[in-house]
Formats: C-alpha cells, sequence, structure tokens
C-alpha cells in the first residue's frame, strides 16, 4: 500500500527533480515507512510505502531494463503467479508481489497481466520497448489514481493534490455533478483537466497519443443456473477463500466490525482462518445510530479480541480537522468521520484491517432494494406533486433519529414521476430541484445545470431489469466514488491498510451471474448472504434490517460543527461566491438552526468549501 507520483518526458534539469518532490509533498500520508524517486530521460516516479508484504523487499519505483513500475495496493494470490513465473524461467529478485506483478507485466505483457491478477490496486507502468506509459486501476475502484496531459507530457499522481500545483481552474461541470451525487462521478475530478482512470480501465499514453479501454466490464447478461444451496456453498467457498487471500501481511491485521451481516461474515471466516484476530468498532451516543451492541453480540459469539472505540463531540472535531487538511475530492458523505476515527483507532492495533465493503453493491442490500416493486408505480405520480410534497417536508422541523420517517419521506418524494433506476439517486441527492436552484447563483444554474442534471448523469434504462440496473448504477458511481474513496482516503491518512473480501474478482463475477431472485425476495435484501449468516451467525445478525455507517450530523451541526459551519459558509470563498447565493446559504442554516433537517445541502457545501479552499489557491 502506498502512493505515488510522476510524469513522462523529463529532462534531468533540476526543475524537474523540484516538481516531483512538490508532487510527492501532499501524498506524504500514503506511505510514512519508505520514500524514494527516480528521475531519467524518458519518466520521473517518486514513491511513498507503507510496508505489508516483505518488508525488506519490494521497492519502488520497481525497474529492470528501462522498464519502471509505481505500484499501490495488494495482489492477492501472487505467490501462484510467482510459481507462474518461476516455471517460465523468470527470476523474482525478492518475494513481494511487487517484484511479481512487475515481472509478469514485463514478460506476459499488460493486458494478460490483468486477465490473471485478483487485488486492489493502482499502477503506473513505463514500457521501455515501446516507449509506452500504462495507468491501470482494479476493477471496482479500490484505489485511486489521477493523470494530466499537458504539454505533450502526463503527470500522474495517486490523489489529486499531488497534481494540484499544475493546474488550479475550478471544473464547473464536475462541481454541478458533486452537488447531485455527494461525490464527482465519472473520470472527472474538481480541477479542470485533472481525470481519473476509472475503475476496470487502463490508459495507454505513447508519444502523446491516448488510448482508453476498459479491461473490465459489469455484465449482468449471463445469469447461472445454480439453485440457492448450490449458490450457498459457492459463495461459502469464495468466501473463505478470498479472506484467507487477503490474511495474508507480514505485519498485525484485523477486521472492522460494525454487527451487520457483511461485516460479520468477513469476521467469522477471519477467525476460522487466524483464531487471534481482533476486531473494532465505533460506540456513538445516539442509540438510533449506534451498532456497537450487535458488534459486541457477534465478537462475544465468535470469540474475537474485540476492541471499541467512542465516538464523541471532542474526537468529531479532531477527525475533521484532521481531514480537512488533506481532503482534495469534494465528498459529502459524514460517515467519513466514524470510518476515519476507527481507522485512527485500529492503527494503534494492527496495520492492515478487513472490511465488508462491497457486499451491499453487489448482492442487494440498500434499503430501495427492498421497495424494488414499488419504484414503477411512483413513476406514474406526477413530478409536480412530488416537488409539492418535498418542498413542504423541506420546511418541517423533524428529529435527528437515523432515517426518520420525515427524512424518508422528505427524500422519496423528491423522485416521484422519474424513472425507477433515477429516484434512488434523487432520494439519495444533497439538494432536490427546488433548493438547488435557490443556493446556486441564476447565472452559474443557466450555464451548468442543464448539460449536468441528474438525468443526464444517471440517463434512464430501458428494457433492463430494476435490479440489475440499479446495481450496475450503485457499482459504476456510488461504490467507486462514494464508499471506496472514503475508506480509502479515511485509511491512508491513518497509515492504515484496508481489504475488501467481497471485492475479489471472483466474487464480483458471481454475484454477477447470481440470479436476481437469490438477492432479493419478498422485500428481503441480500438473501443469499442472509441465509449464508443464518449458518454462521446469531440469528438476530441474519435477521437485521440494513443499518448504514452513519452519525447524528444534523444535532451535531447545530452542536460542536456549529461554529466551524458558519466560519466557513459565511466567509468569503472566492471559487464559490459567484456560484452560491450567500443569501439563501444564510436562510438554510437559520432554518436548521430552528429545528428543520437542512443536514446534506450545508454538508455538501461545507465539504465542498473545504476542498476548494485546499486545492485551489487565489
Amino acid at each position: 500500500m502506498c502512493g505515488f507520483s510522476g510524469f513522462t518526458k523529463p529532462n534531468y534539469e533540476n526543475k524537474d527533480k523540484n516538481l516531483l518532490e512538490r508532487m510527492m509533498l501532499p501524498i506524504k500520508h500514503r506511505g510514512p515507512d519508505e520514500a524514494s524517486i527516480h528521475v531519467n530521460d524518458k519518466i520521473a516516479m517518486g514513491h511513498f510505502r507503507l510496508s505489508i508484504i516483505d518488508i525488506k523487499g519490494g521497492q519502488q519505483p520497481c525497474m529492470d531494463n528501462n522498464h519502471y513500475l509505481l505500484f499501490n495496493g495488494e495482489i492477492y494470490g501472487y505467490k501462484k503467479i510467482a510459481q507462474l513465473l518461476r516455471k517460465n524461467k523468470i527470476h523474482l529478485r525478492d518475494n513481494s508481489d511487487t517484484e511479481v506483478l512487475f515481472q509478469s507485466l514485463v514478460n506476459f505483457g499488460v493486458e494478460k497481466t490483468l486477465d490473471i491478477i485478483d487485488g486492489m490496486y493502482a499502477f503506473a507502468f513505463y514500457e521501455a520497448r515501446n516507449d509506452t506509459l500504462w495507468l491501470v486501476r482494479d476493477p471496482l475502484g479500490e484505489k485511486p489514481l489521477y493523470y494530466i496531459n499537458e504539454n505533450s507530457r502526463t503527470y500522474f499522481s495517486s490523489e489529486v493534490s499531488g497534481l494540484s500545483m499544475i493546474k488550479r481552474e475550478i471544473n464547473k461541470d464536475a462541481l454541478m455533478q458533486y452537488l447531485h451525487l455527494d461525490y464527482i462521478p465519472f473520470d472527472q475530478s474538481l480541477i479542470k483537466g485533472v481525470n481519473k482512470v476509472l475503475p476496470g480501465q487502463f490508459v495507454k499514453i505513447t508519444n502523446s497519443k491516448i488510448i482508453k479501454d476498459k479491461y473490465f466490464k459489469i455484465n449482468f447478461n449471463n445469469k447461472s443456473n445454480l439453485n440457492l444451496n448450490q449458490s450457498i456453498e459457492r459463495i461459502d467457498e469464495l468466501l473463505i477463500q478470498s479472506v484467507k487471500d487477503r490474511l495474508v501481511a507480514d505485519v498485525p491485521v484485523g477486521v472492522f466490525l460494525s454487527g451487520g451481516i457483511d461485516s460479520s461474515l468477513i469476521s467469522y471466516y477471519a477467525k476460522q482462518i487466524n483464531p487471534e484476530i481482533s476486531s473494532f468498532t465505533i460506540k456513538m451516543e445516539n442509540d438510533t445510530y449506534d451498532e456497537s451492541h450487535y458488534a459486541s453480540l457477534v465478537a462475544d459469539a465468535l470469540g474475537l479480541k474485540h476492541n471499541v472505540a467512542n465516538f464523541n463531540d471532542s474526537e468529531i472535531l479532531s477527525s475533521l480537522e484532521e481531514i480537512e487538511e488533506r481532503i482534495d475530492e469534494p465528498l459529502s458523505d459524514p460517515s467519513i468521520l466514524p470510518t476515519f476515527l476507527l481507522s485512527k483507532f485500529a492503527k494503534q492495533y494492527v496495520k492492515v484491517a478487513l472490511s465488508g465493503d462491497g457486499a451491499d453493491e453487489l448482492f442487494g442490500g440498500y434499503a430501495p432494494f427492498k421497495v424494488i416493486n414499488y419504484l414503477k408505480l411512483l413513476n406514474y405520480i406526477p413530478r409536480k406533486i412530488g416537488d409539492s410534497l418535498t418542498t413542504i417536508m423541506e420546511k418541517l422541523p423533524s428529529k435527528d433519529n437515523y432515517m426518520s420517517y420525515h427524512f424518508i419521506l422528505k427524500h422519496v418524494s423528491k423522485g416521484f414521476g422519474w424513472p425507477p433506476n433515477q429516484q434512488v439517486f434523487r432520494w439519495m441527492s444533497p439538494f432536490s430541484d427546488n433548493n438547488i436552484t435557490k443556493l446556486l447563483e441564476k447565472d452559474f444554474t443557466e450555464h451548468y445545470l442543464s448539460n449536468n442534471s441528474l438525468s443526464k448523469i444517471i440517463p434512464e434504462r430501458i428494457n433492463t431489469e430494476i435490479i440489475d440496473s440499479l446495481s450496475e448504477t450503485f457499482i459504476q458511481h456510488y461504490l467507486p466514488n462514494d464508499i471506496l474513496t472514503k475508506v480509502d482516503r479515511s485509511s491512508m491518512y491513518n497509515g492504515l491498510e484496508v481489504r475488501s473480501p467481497f471485492l475479489s474478482k471472483s466474487i464480483i463475477n458471481f454475484s454477477f451471474k447470481l440470479p436476481n431472485k437469490f438477492k432479493i425476495k419478498n422485500r428481503k435484501t441480500k438473501l443469499l448472504l442472509r441465509v449464508l449468516s443464518e449458518k454462521k451467525l446469531p440469528k438476530v445478525i441474519s435477521k437485521r434490517k440494513k443499518h448504514g455507517f452513519a452519525i447524528p450530523l444534523s444535532k451535531m451541526m447545530r452542536g460542536p460543527l456549529k461554529e466551524k459551519i458558519e466560519d466557513t459558509l459565511l466567509s468569503s470563498n472566492k471559487n464559490l461566491d459567484n456560484i452560491f447565493n450567500r443569501k439563501n446559504i444564510e436562510v438554510i442554516l437559520k432554518d436548521h438552526w430552528n429545528g428543520i433537517d437542512n443536514r446534506k445541502p450545508i454538508w455538501a457545501i461545507y465539504m465542498l468549501h473545504k476542498t476548494t479552499e485546499k486545492l485551489i489557491k487565489t
């Protein structure tokens, strides 16, 4: 696990070396154990390492015969690939997965290597024989990679901040997309010209010519004919192997445990393989948000060494301040706060933690899947009724409880009259159509809203089963840009590696082929995993409703966060002053202090302010 930056066509001058050092500085947190740079006339590469496997070996950039590799992540089952390489009389210089990946890329080629490896990774590989730079990201986007092409050069980095000194103009199209989704989708970033390598994509640059291709694609068209029992046996086998692969490390490994089905299953398998493994969870003061008692129940049943961290006001403020110092991609998911705290807590004991991320997207675990049969009916309700109901609900005070009826009705009404696959993402959006136009300046909306409407970001899917359509959209947008971004940043800011067994290539492909009746049945989500958990876990866990890793944000914004939010949103920000209507911002703040729940739009704007303050200096 690490962070890296680099660029093509350096000229050996000191200013290029200095540029590389400046690109490296903002991502130092990604690799506290080791640092190195290399510059020649073809490529400049810098690397920070978090040592997990073969601590004495695996140094980067990995190089031989003018081929160079920078690699962030882990290759699971790499020892089998090592055997294949040795069988082909290819010498391995150490026992790291980095060396295995490098020799595979050099000897088998990039595309064949991508076909045989499983892991979470982002890498930059300079192929000398073709004078080609390859930028590659893992299938579903666990590890990040950004790049920019300018003046015949390609610059790349593990985080946007590694490229911010090159170009600092705000991307207003991406900003508008963020306001709809809480994150920036597709291949853009907040800085104009800085692009993401997409999940499952390689970007190939030769003589300044860029070729992009998806080597891994989402495909729900080839359903298996396995029955339920056979499917349970298969996912059991796949999870055992995936967890076993992800427990390989030369440092201590633990597991994040929330008490939900996903993390509890991972904990079960981890305990079978490593009886000494420890688990970690967060305890919150508000009972409707707190899951720690379920986590403790699972830990006791499995015999885990369980550790609990308290989430209080002082921890909230200190966590937020640390996040704001480093955040370079606007993310309006407040669960980054407890995820950060959990990572910080776990790092006191371990250097690697397993998580249950990905199961909800792959197996239909989110609450909207429960009402999948009603989405078509909601499509027939006139949008005007939805708009009116949303407007009314936005003016009524509400309780701060997790998923209160008021909160649910306010957000569900935003989807009335829209196609089924768009409804869910309108529910999740921080803004209704009504308040997004009120809170933005008219000139900005006229130029950017129509081309970046939610309907264009998530087009209607016709002749596709709703479960598959929703799953694909969650996998394409929400998983990489929210969930995995949140986990990557929260863990990397603390020098912790987080691995997700549900995101093994074999489990991903299995989920694509799994018949939908084994995902959703009689309003039960994640049917397959629930039945599996009945055999492994306490019954109360297998019957639990989905509970997100949420925090009492609305209440916190009226308490320990109030002063920070007011100071930020009511102060001048030259990047955003011509975008947001200051008077209407003041209105929604006052309404929130008086009991109206405006947490989502306020938090979205707040995090945008903090990101632009860091990235784009004026």
